[in-house]
């Protein structure tokens, strides 16, 4: 039989996965292997909590790209009156798409093979034009084809943090799990960063019965947004897609079009929102156009920016985040760590505000790291990713945004040569292509890419 492992089965494997089973001639065979946890939930959709709600309507959230209401279809059996415009709990996302993987081993056509297998793959290595997987408990596969679809590593952690970590009052992972470290729920907390992630565990704090202050720093203070209650307009696209393309490949130049493309359109009562969507489909094109050291400019200098005003949240957790300001429970900081001392009954962080030379301590319980995913695959201590560089299979992008792959997803080795066996499809797609981490376009990646090897392999 031919053989096709998928290593990751989060969104982007298990869909992935659905899109093959659905291509694949008889005589395949599929090995879907997923390191811990639920197969198809991965970290984003494995949360129990109702508070946590997806960050895109559910008109858009769609995992096929040929029946773009698919999901919508499925909330109705689920949460009747859902309606295009609606933000749902990403519980129930993990949900459609543990289903949806279901459905495909189920309809897969005779002849197929299909395994799940939870486990940890540990190296990949070439022999005769194939691969040889070969993961924890020491069983080999040969495949045809191996798909990398991991998600997104633990957030870097900062050297300033070791202290803290010495002193078990450091989370370096919210969402290794619930948060359960033994926080009181008076005790003073510090989240480092103030993105999706620190408003997610500022909410998940809340919903715990946490009522002490919550103190939330970055280093430019930059707050998440909120989408809209209403439903956008679409007659800007051309005019914006024509003056961005138009422009000069420099991120000043892009951004001077923004600013007075946004101007022009708050003039005819057309929102913000409506620009950075009409932006969306040529994302691609616009980082692609750009040099490396434009790059290395825009994510020193812009990225922060271009984050909360492209993946902003939904309205009722914007409400509910924008509330804990108000009431002075939850207290944004923008600046520095200077310095972290460990205290008998905690930490005294030394802050060093933006624009200030003062710096000022303050006293929390624990600290809990809010950065973000990290993409730099070289401040990843993990075992098949370690392999695969020592081996130079897989080249990893200067920017520290991922995997280097062509336009059909096939990694690039050390020399930069396709590897016509390994191909990867996740958010690390953004070395590429930039706007390569939410669903609307892993989804495309996904299909594009099952296709493609059920061809090949078939």
């Amino acid at each position: 039989m031919n053989t096709l492992v998928i290593i990751g089965a989060g969104f982007s494997g298990a869909v992935t996965a659905v899109q093959f089973l659905q291509a694949c001639n008889p005589g395949t065979r599929v090995v879907l292997l997923n390191r811990s946890g639920e197969m198809a939930r991965g970290l984003a959709y494995g949360t129990s909590s109702s508070r946590h709600l997806l960050n895109v309507p559910a008109g858009n959230m769609s995992a096929l790209v040929d029946q773009p209401d698919h999901f919508l279809r499925f909330c109705e059996t689920r949460l009747p009156g859902t309606t295009p415009a609606s933000f749902v709990p990403r519980k129930l996302y993990g949900e459609y798409l543990c289903g949806l993987l279901a459905d495909a081993e189920h309809n897969c056509r005779d002849g197929v093979s299909f395994e799940r297998i939870t486990t940890e793959a540990h190296s990949i290595e070439e022999q005769n034009g194939k691969a040889r997987v070969r993961i924890a408990d020491g069983r080999e596969f040969i495949a045809d084809h191996v798909i990398l679809a991991f998600g997104n590593f633990s957030p870097f952690n900062p050297t300033i943090t070791s202290i803290p970590r010495d002193a078990g009052r450091y989370l370096a992972d919210p969402w290794s799990g619930e948060i359960e470290v033994p926080i009181k729920p008076q005790a003073p907390v510090l989240l480092l960063g103030a993105g999706l992630t620190a408003l997610d565990v500022a909410l998940t704090l809340d919903q715990q019965g946490h009522s002490g202050p919550v103190y939330m720093l970055s280093r430019r203070g930059v707050q998440p947004l909120p989408h809209r209650s209403s439903r956008h307009v679409d007659n800007v696209a051309g005019d914006v897609v024509q003056a961005l393309l138009s422009s000069a490949p420099t991120v000043l130049s892009y951004l001077r079009q923004m600013r007075s493309l946004v101007r022009a359109a708050a003039r005819d009562d057309v929102d913000w929102r409506d620009i950075v969507a009409a932006v969306r489909p040529i994302t691609a094109q616009l980082w692609q156009r750009l040099s490396e050291a434009e790059r290395r400019r825009f994510l020193r200098h812009m990225q922060v920016y271009w984050d909360a005003h492209r993946h902003r949240v939904a309205p009722a957790s914007y409400a509910a985040f924008s509330a804990q300001i108000e009431q002075g429970r939850l207290k944004p900081m923008a600046g520095r760590i200077h310095g972290i001392d460990v205290l008998p009954g905690g930490l005294s962080v030394h802050i060093g505000a933006r624009g200030s030379a003062l710096v000022e301590s303050l006293e929390v319980s624990h600290i809990i790291n809010c950065t973000g995913p990290n993409s730099n695959l070289a401040r990843v201590d993990d075992r098949l990713i370690v392999q695969l560089r020592k081996m130079g299979l897989i080249r990893l992008d200067s920017l520290g945004l991922g995997i280097c792959v062509d336009e059909s997803l096939s990694v690039l080795d050390q020399h930069a040569v396709p590897v016509k066996w390994l191909s990867y499809v996740g958010p690390m797609l953004k070395a590429q292509f930039w706007e390569a981490t939410a669903v609307p376009e892993l989804r495309r990646y996904a299909r594009d890419l099952a296709v493609r090897v059920a061809a090949e392999i078939g």
